[in-house]
């Protein structure tokens, strides 16, 4: 254990137990979440290879596209046409 830690430890153990319960919620909150322990990291390289397909097939997508298309227009004219104008 690193002197900082042994310092931490000798300073929690001088604190209340309302205390300690209130460092602990401190200490959840600014703790980053942690990625489920079931997954392996199989699965998170998997995920990211499929994210890298993902993109490099939007690339190759990219070059059948006009130079002027606009994906979120192209969205509107669908749904207005298939819903009307709703707004």
């Amino acid at each position: 254990m690193s002197g900082l830690q042994e310092q931490a430890v000798q300073m929690i153990g001088n604190l209340s137990d309302y205390d300690v319960q209130f460092l602990i919620e401190i200490i959840r909150r600014l703790m980053p979440p942690k990625i489920e322990t079931n997954t392996s990291h199989n699965e998170i390289n998997e995920g990211i290879e499929a994210f890298y397909r993902l993109k490099a097939a939007q690339e190759e997508i990219k070059q059948y596209l006009p130079d002027n298309f606009d994906p979120e227009q192209e969205l509107e004219e669908a749904l207005a046409e298939r819903y009307g104008d709703i707004r």
